[in-house]
């Protein structure tokens, strides 16, 4: 599990806790509202003992008897009297399943409680069944006893249902649904393997971060970072590897599609404007999809191309083609061939980045994917450093382990990674560079007034002008 603080694993797993809160709540609440409602409500029966005073042995003696006669009054007998007095066709199972009794502590009374459908009915089973009761009780009760038992309040009629209680049932579920949302978003995170930050690469990975490369949105701004950051990389470079020149990089990366071949041509893009001469060699002799980044308009594939270079020995200059690009030349893959691996480790294709250094002064070569070949790795032996691409939206902490393992099983030179799709790589940490403050282009506004201006001439060093 990532060391992660608390509230940052929530914030990155925010959708699985929004998501699970709203299902609950939302569940709740329709479910509340189809539900049938259901109407209660209550009459009162008061129990004494047969006495001209009420004293406190009276008072407990009767308290007694209403606990007694709670007993008796939820007895099937008097469900099939109360049912048999309604003379509707309600059975006794419905009277014992839909009413209730019980003592009110500390008194001598003894409440009846009867719920149904209907509100009206609701009251009118409640009220049948005091009254049942009551006669059952002067037949039955009073002579053993001498008490006495009488209604104290008929059951009013219910205004609101009993339930369901939409709002409280809403507000259950969404703490429930928060409370599992929650749950599963740390469970969630603690079986994710995805490299999602910098810091997630930096704590797995002992390997300098040579590039971070923000989402390339379209406005203007976006682009501008997205460039931006290539030509950090290219800065990076330079350095990366102390005071040996990388004349040659390949540039590869875990798993399909996490931007290297995107990174290859922005590199060169960033190299050429520094006046270098950028040759740009696509290994990728499986997938190639170098030439239909760069060359969009070009329907046909370019010929002849590595491929044919390592087969057919043809002479380099005739497989190296123009890009449209200023300083940026093309071996394109050429056709694809049965055997990729055999064809890399000949020594016609070991030689072919020294030989493209004696025409340019830099060789980039598009590697295809380390997961998917052992052809990333062979041709790490044959150029200066190899730059790792990971994208932070998609890369696993294994695959990328696994592809850094393999570099250094054939001692690469691997020089450090590229995040590719860092969100914290946002547009507003090139805003120093991107545009001119507020204020700065107002002085420079009004510099280029004052210039333009005879009469505004440099001040002398004592203060006046010249």
């Amino acid at each position: 599990m990532k060391a992660d603080a608390p509230m940052l694993v929530l914030w990155r797993r925010k959708w699985i806790v929004i998501g699970v809160f709203l299902a609950f709540a939302v569940s709740a609440a329709v479910v509340s509202k189809l539900l049938d409602k259901v109407y209660s409500t209550d009459s009162t029966l008061i129990v004494s003992a047969n006495s001209k005073g009420q004293t406190f042995d009276q008072v407990q003696a009767s308290q007694a008897l209403a606990r007694s006669f709670e007993q008796i009054i939820g007895s099937p007998n008097i469900a099939q009297l109360v049912a048999n007095r309604l003379g509707d066709g309600t059975t006794k199972q419905y009277i014992l399943d839909h009413t209730s009794s019980d003592p009110i502590p500390q008194t001598q009374l003894i409440r009846i409680s009867a719920e149904d459908r209907s509100a009206a009915r609701a009251r009118h089973v409640a009220n049948t069944y005091a009254a049942t009761f009551v006669d059952y009780a002067r037949r039955n009760l009073v002579g053993p006893t001498e008490a006495r038992i009488s209604v104290a309040d008929l059951a009013p009629f219910p205004t609101e249902a009993a339930r369901p209680k939409p709002t409280l049932y809403t507000l259950v579920a969404a703490l429930i649904g928060l409370a599992i949302g929650v749950a599963l978003a740390f469970l969630r995170d603690r079986l994710d393997r995805r490299l999602r930050t910098p810091g997630d690469v930096e704590a797995r990975f002992e390997i300098p971060v040579l590039g971070r490369v923000p989402r390339r949105g379209r406005s203007e701004a976006s682009i501008s970072a997205f460039n931006e950051s290539y030509r950090i990389l290219r800065t990076n470079l330079q350095f990366a590897a102390g005071r040996d020149r990388l004349n040659s990089v390949a540039i590869t990366s875990g798993g399909v599609g996490e931007g290297k071949t995107t990174a290859v041509i922005q590199l060169a893009v960033a190299s050429a404007e520094v006046g270098l001469r950028v040759a740009i060699l696509e290994a990728d002799l499986r997938r190639p999809a170098l030439q239909e980044r760069m060359l969009p308009d070009v329907a046909q594939p370019l010929r002849p191309g590595f491929s044919n270079y390592l087969v057919e020995e043809m002479p380099l200059q005739q497989v190296i083609h123009a890009t449209g690009l200023p300083g940026v030349s093309l071996v394109p893959s050429g056709p694809i061939p049965p055997n990729p691996a055999g064809l890399l480790e000949t020594h016609r294709a070991h030689g072919v980045v020294e030989q493209l250094l004696r025409m340019h002064d830099i060789v980039l070569v598009d590697s295809p994917p380390l997961g998917v070949a052992a052809d990333a790795s062979i041709l790490a032996s044959s150029v200066d450093g190899v730059l790792v691409v990971v994208d932070l939206t998609a890369s696993q902490e294994d695959v990328v382990a696994d592809a850094i393992r393999r570099l250094r099983a054939v001692h690469a030179p691997l020089v450090g990674l590229l995040l590719n799709r860092d969100r914290g790589a946002e547009v507003s940490r090139y805003d120093y560079y991107l545009s001119p403050k507020p204020k700065r282009k107002r002085a420079e506004q009004r510099l280029a007034a004052s210039s333009g201006d005879g009469a505004s001439q440099p001040a002398s060093p004592s203060g006046r002008r010249a």
